[in-house]
């Protein structure tokens, strides 16, 4: 019998616990914090996207569309860009 490609088990919900690793150079506001967690439990299908208000799925999708990868200087990866106009991803 095949093995389905995904857990059937629902995941449980992030917190801001989970994110809060203390790595970051510049810290993070806690709102800011808790609209990075919701709109990775929307991503990963923790969360059903119509739990939030209107307002605030709005919030979390121009978040996930306008927001940038943090590159740390001690990181050895370079960030993604485009090669036709070098516009970071």
């Amino acid at each position: 019998m095949a093995v389905p490609p995904f857990s059937s088990t629902p995941k449980t919900p992030l917190t801001i616990a989970d994110l809060d690793d203390d790595t970051n150079y510049l810290p993070i506001p806690q709102d800011v914090l808790q609209l990075q967690v919701d709109t990775l439990n929307v991503l990963e299908g923790r969360v059903a996207l119509s739990t939030f208000s209107q307002e605030y799925q709005q919030k979390m999708l121009d978040y996930y569309r306008f927001s940038a990868n943090r590159q740390n200087t001690c990181s050895p990866k370079v960030a993604k860009m485009t090669w036709n106009t070098l516009d970071l991803i």
